[in-house]
Formats: C-alpha cells, sequence, structure tokens
C-alpha cells in the first residue's frame, strides 16, 4: 500500500460498520458486567422484614454477612449459586439456581420448600445428624441425607462442570479443581474400578460398580454408564434392569465427596455460609449429615472404626481416638499429596510426632507389628452382610445390601500384610444371592490392591446352593483398621495357641426381618481362618414378603466361610516369658516414677514422656534410660 493511500479504501460505508461492530461489543461486554450481578439477590434477602412475611425469616443475609462467613470477600450471591441475579421475578430468579438436595430415604430429591424451607444449620444432641432437618428436634423422617450444591441432581454425583461453573470458575479456584479431578477422592478410582461381582479382583462389601462410568484418571463428568450392569446381569439368574442399577447406583454416589463436602461447614455461631481452608474431622465424617456420606459409610460402617467416637461410632459409644482428644484432625495426620487438593496420603506417619517411640519400635522385637496392632481394642459396625431380593428406591431389587447387622467383634484379628507387616483386621462374612456361574475358591487370601495401595484383602468361598436364591456367592472381606487409637492390648490377647474375636450383633434393618440379636466367633490359627459358631440368639421373625435367605442366608451355610493359611502369633516360651518378665518390671518403674514427676518441672515431664515411651515400645533399653531420670531423685 502506498503512503497516502489509506483513506482510498475506506468508504462511509467500512466506517458505519466498523463503528456499529464497536459498539455492539461494548453492549455486549456492557451487557455482561451488568448482568454479574447479585443485585435483586440482595434486594429481596437482605429485606428482614419481607423474609419474614414470606415465612422464612432465617433465610435473610446481606452481602456483608456472607463475604464475613464464607471469608470470601466481594462474591455475589450467584457466583456460588448462579440462577438470576438480576431478575424480579422469582421463579425466574431462582432458574437453574443451586441449593442444598434433600435425599429421600428412596434417594429422590425432596421438595424443599415443603419438607423443610429453612435455612440448614447444627441442631440436636445426635452429632452424626447434627445437620439433618428436624422436627420436635427429631431428625425429619422423609430424609435419608443433606447433599450440597455441587452435586447432579440425577446420579447424586459430584458434578465436575456445576463446580467449574462455581468454585473452580476464573478467579476462584480453577487451579485446585484441576488439581482435585485427578484424585482418587473426585475420581472415586477404587470404586469405578469393580465392574462385576467377580471383576477385576473378588466381591467386595459394597458391591460393584452398578450403573457409574468407567474409572479414569481425570473425572470428566458425573453420568450414569451401564457397560457395567449388561455384564452384571450376564452372571444373574435373574433379571436386572437398567433401572434398578441406577437406583442402586444414586445411593453409591451419595457416599463420595465433592468440593464442599470437605470445605462447608454451616455453624450457628458462624453462620450458614461458613467456609473452611483445613477441613475439620467433623466433615471427613461427613458434618452431621447422617451415616450415609463420606466415611462413616466406609470407616464406621464397613471397617468398624471410629475417630470421634461417640454418635461417630455404629452402634454409638465408641470412645475416640486419642488423637481426637488432643484435638489433632483428620487432615493434620493424613496430609495433602503430590497431585494437589484433595490428593489425602492413606498413610500417617506417626514419627513426625512420636520421634522416640518410632525409633525404639524399630529396633524391638515388634518391629514387624504396626501400631495400630497394639492400640486398637474393638471394631464395630457390620459383623455380617447379606446381598439379596428386597425393595431399592420403592421398587424390587437383586440386590438389597442387609448390612445392619451392627455390633462389636473383639479384639480385632491380626495377620500379615503384603509387607509381611502384622496389622489388625475385620473380619465379617459375606453372601451374594442369584449368582450364575459356578465360582471357585480362592487358593489363598487375595489383596485387592498387591502393590500395597491400599492393605485390604478378601478370600473367596466360592458359590454354594440353599433352599432359595439359586447360587450364593461366599466370600470373606478382611479389611484393614486404622483407628481408633487407645490403650495398648494386653501381651497375653495375642500370644495365644488361636486368635479369637468375639463378635455380637444386632439384625436393625426395615427390611427382610424384625430385629433379631446374634453373634459367631472368628478364629485365625495355623489352620487358616474362620468363621465359627454363627448363630441368633433371639427368634428370627420374617417380615411379610421375605424368605429368611433374602436377609439370612448364613444359616444355611454356618460352617461355610473358611480361609487358608497361618496366622499364629508365633513366640517361643522363654523368650516369651524373658520380655513377659521385662514387661511387668517396666510397668512397675514407670508407676514409681510418676509419683517422682508429679511436681517436677516441664523440662523432666517432657523427658520421662520421651523415656516412657520409648521403653514401653522396646523392652531391650528400659534400664539406663530409666536411670535418666532417677539419678534424679
Amino acid at each position: 500500500m502506498k503512503v497516502g493511500t489509506l483513506s482510498d479504501y475506506i468508504s462511509p460505508k467500512t466506517v458505519f460498520l466498523f463503528f456499529l461492530q464497536f459498539i455492539l461489543v461494548v453492549l455486549f461486554l456492557g451487557y455482561r458486567v451488568w448482568q454479574d450481578s447479585s443485585v435483586e439477590c440482595i434486594k429481596c434477602h437482605s429485606d428482614k422484614n419481607r423474609m419474614t412475611e414470606l415465612g422464612s425469616p432465617d433465610l435473610y443475609v446481606s452481602p456483608k454477612s456472607a463475604e464475613k462467613e464464607s471469608r470470601h470477600p466481594n462474591v455475589k450471591c450467584h457466583e456460588c449459586h448462579l440462577g438470576d441475579g438480576r431478575a424480579k421475578d422469582v421463579a425466574k430468579a431462582h432458574k437453574g439456581m443451586l441449593s442444598a438436595l434433600l435425599v429421600g430415604e428412596n434417594g429422590n430429591i425432596l421438595d424443599r420448600k415443603r419438607v423443610y424451607p429453612h435455612a440448614l444449620l447444627p441442631s440436636g444432641s445426635d452429632r452424626i445428624r447434627m445437620m439433618l432437618p428436624k422436627i420436635n428436634d427429631e431428625p425429619h423422617p422423609e430424609v435419608r441425607t443433606v447433599l450440597w450444591h455441587d452435586r447432579n441432581r440425577e446420579t447424586l454425583n459430584f458434578d465436575p462442570e456445576i463446580a467449574a461453573k462455581t468454585c473452580g470458575k476464573t478467579n476462584c479456584h480453577p487451579d485446585q479443581l484441576k488439581q482435585f479431578k485427578t484424585t482418587i477422592m473426585a475420581t472415586n478410582f477404587r470404586q469405578r474400578t469393580m465392574k462385576t461381582w467377580l471383576e477385576p479382583y473378588g466381591p467386595h462389601n459394597c458391591g460393584p460398580s452398578f450403573a457409574d462410568v468407567a474409572p479414569s484418571e481425570i473425572l470428566r463428568n458425573s453420568d450414569f454408564s451401564f457397560k457395567n450392569t449388561e455384564d452384571i446381569a450376564r452372571e444373574l439368574n435373574v433379571p436386572f434392569s437398567k433401572k434398578q442399577a441406577e437406583h442402586k447406583q444414586r445411593f453409591c454416589n451419595a457416599c463420595h465427596a465433592g468440593c464442599l463436602d470437605c470445605h462447608y461447614e454451616p455453624d450457628r455461631e458462624k453462620g450458614v455460609h461458613n467456609f473452611t481452608a483445613k477441613p475439620s474431622s467433623e466433615s471427613c465424617g461427613g458434618y452431621g449429615r447422617g451415616t450415609s456420606i463420606c466415611h462413616p459409610g466406609a470407616m464406621q460402617s464397613r471397617r468398624g472404626e471410629t475417630y470421634m467416637g461417640g454418635d461417630y461410632s455404629i452402634p454409638t459409644g465408641m470412645k475416640p481416638d486419642i488423637h481426637y482428644t488432643k484435638k489433632i484432625h483428620c487432615v493434620d495426620c493424613h496430609t495433602t499429596g503430590p497431585k494437589g487438593m484433595g490428593d489425602m496420603q492413606r498413610k500417617a506417619n506417626c514419627q513426625d510426632c512420636h520421634i522416640e517411640i518410632e525409633e525404639a519400635h524399630a529396633n524391638s522385637i515388634h518391629k514387624k507389628l504396626d501400631c495400630a496392632s497394639c492400640h486398637i481394642s474393638e471394631l464395630r459396625g457390620y459383623q455380617v452382610t447379606v446381598w439379596g431380593p428386597g425393595k431399592i428406591a420403592g421398587g424390587e431389587n437383586p440386590f438389597k445390601k442387609y448390612s445392619l447387622y451392627y455390633g462389636i467383634q473383639s479384639p480385632p484379628i491380626l495377620m500379615k500384610d503384603q509387607k509381611g507387616i502384622w496389622m489388625p483386621v475385620k473380619v465379617w462374612p459375606h453372601a451374594a444371592g442369584n449368582i450364575k456361574p459356578e465360582v471357585k475358591p480362592s487358593e489363598k487370601i487375595m489383596f485387592r490392591w498387591p502393590n500395597g495401595e491400599t492393605r485390604d484383602a478378601y478370600y473367596v468361598v466360592g458359590t454354594q446352593k440353599s433352599g432359595s436364591n439359586n447360587n450364593h456367592l461366599l466370600w470373606l472381606e478382611i479389611e484393614q483398621a486404622a483407628h481408633p487409637y487407645g490403650k495398648a492390648r494386653g501381651c497375653d490377647s495375642c500370644h495365644k495357641e488361636k486368635q479369637i474375636a468375639v463378635s455380637n450383633w444386632e439384625f436393625m434393618d426395615d427390611q427382610g426381618a424384625e430385629p433379631f440379636k446374634g453373634g459367631h466367633k472368628i478364629i485365625a490359627d495355623k489352620e487358616g481362618l474362620r468363621i465359627a459358631d454363627i448363630k441368633n440368639t433371639t427368634p428370627i421373625r420374617p417380615l411379610k414378603g421375605y424368605k429368611i435367605d433374602d436377609f439370612a442366608s448364613w444359616l444355611s451355610f454356618k460352617d461355610k466361610w473358611q480361609a487358608p493359611g497361618d496366622f499364629s502369633i508365633g513366640a517361643e516360651k522363654e523368650k516369651y516369658a524373658k520380655y513377659l518378665s521385662l514387661s511387668k518390671k517396666i510397668d512397675l518403674e514407670i508407676a514409681s516414677m510418676e509419683r517422682f514427676v508429679k511436681n517436677a518441672d516441664k523440662k523432666t515431664k517432657k523427658r520421662f514422656k520421651e523415656i516412657k515411651g520409648a521403653v514401653l515400645h522396646n523392652q531391650d533399653i528400659p534400664a539406663e534410660k530409666l536411670r535418666e531420670l532417677d539419678a534424679g531423685r
């Protein structure tokens, strides 16, 4: 182009089109800025009188209180709740708006306006149900659990697309969401790995992934998928439809976590919009939303553990972990891993706090024994699990999980993990009816993740026939226990010819039968691992329409749960006598020293605590250690 010839290319029409485009761009950007407002939300919800007239005075909120409670300066209502913050019409303003989901007993989303049109805040004395809506101080009979705003209403899965519009949007937490979507917690990788009752590894207490998406390295969606459904149906002697699979999967999905499950903690003092950067132990325990969400399912019901104790145990009343009583929260020990947000490390490192004890233990005769082996004395939760015909979401389903055989087994059985380290495990019998293939017993006890990602194991007993429900697939579930830490078990609780754990339980399901009690023993010795003397101790009265094999098929297979292996805890008589004597001597010395240090200065008390920890965990070095303080008397 020659200099001075630009005007040759500019016509009045070109100028007009340029300015028209410019005006359209400005108008579009201006509209977006104008639309990015919650002015109408504020006009309504920050008017106390209006909210009272509408019958929802507890939904009054001001921008200042929301910012203070949430710790999100300048946050706008629609940035978290979506909806239309400019709409004056209530229906239009609330269209597409996110809110907490009240999940009914059938897995359906309840009408919030009808069931509980109030702010959700902790209430009542039952801590594990403190967030459930109440009627006369009792949990609302229609509400099973509460799910927060980042869930897919159809599947109940955590929805990364919702999170991308809210928590993970630009200028908020996009990097954290990106990190979270790669973690085991977000992808639910282990559960989604279970395709059928038999593939890729043996059956599991939670059952297979009935209608969930396939496992992936990155969480991409929250939909249903029916590939597993078809494979599961082929292994059954009875029909299993996609709708039945959906109903099962919704209950499974409710248990698994999203952003808000960890970081949203409504509080009567801190407010309904209270967020926390560091999740509390209560958040890990579902934050008072019942026993069907977060770790109450996996930890308290399945593993029989507790961390917080009391209401956060099943049956209730378990003592809390000693670390919880010291105000140590789950994330203090289970720290964030290399993947970032949500990459919580399964293994906690005791050495960060207990340096002297760890060093002493590493050089002791018990160096092949993990800490929990001595410091856990009982396990609760499920004691028997039977999968059989029943009702799910109000309809017939071949996979009703009769697991509410709640009770206590004590002391925990000890067994070796993949690396030969002794650990405490919860062992309980399982059966699933109407299985088509003939399944042979396992050759040995198998670890679900042989490389040590978890230390959980199982043993497939195989299929057995009974009077009804065709073949029953039997297996032993063997899950590692890691809580609650408390006073150590006595030496004689381990060093016997046989390990024997006694389980006493009560059947408390609302299907199958009226409540009844029973019990059994778990025996582990050089002959193997087995369930013995399983029986009901009160009469079984089936409900109308149910057969005993549906919910108590163990009556037909009492002596079938047996696994090979050597579970004997060897100890030479002379060696055992020596260390038992040393242990008693140490106890006497410690009792004497405790009287001495009772009124000592802080430095002496601290040193005594260190020495006490060392000598209790390595009886070969008590004398010189104890004399360090003894000389000061």
